[in-house]
């Protein structure tokens, strides 16, 4: 019985997700979602960058809101940034 719940303790590692760190930079506070998934705003309270915990691998970015920014949505290799240097997605607004 040992080794059935090693094994079950391996199984649920391996399917675990490793999470990127990622600032989405814009100049306004913005709706943020990879794929169709809201990950919430790029900023906080204090109109600071938040940085995102997102899934590891190919991940398609895009703000929510008017659509006055370029590109319209980004796709991105997300990988395990660290929390000192978190990988940076950056959208610009249209003048």
């Amino acid at each position: 019985m040992g080794q059935k719940q090693q094994v079950s303790a391996q199984t649920v590692q391996s399917r675990r997700r490793a999470m990127g760190r990622v600032i989405v930079e814009f100049p306004e506070c913005r709706e943020v979602f990879v794929g169709d998934k809201s990950q919430g705003n790029n900023r906080d309270e204090q109109d600071e960058y938040r940085i995102l915990l997102i899934g590891d691998g190919l991940q398609t970015f895009r703000l929510g809101g008017p659509p006055d920014y370029t590109p319209s949505s980004q796709a991105v290799e997300v990988g395990t940034g660290s929390v000192i240097l978190p990988q940076r997605v950056i959208f610009r607004k249209n003048v």
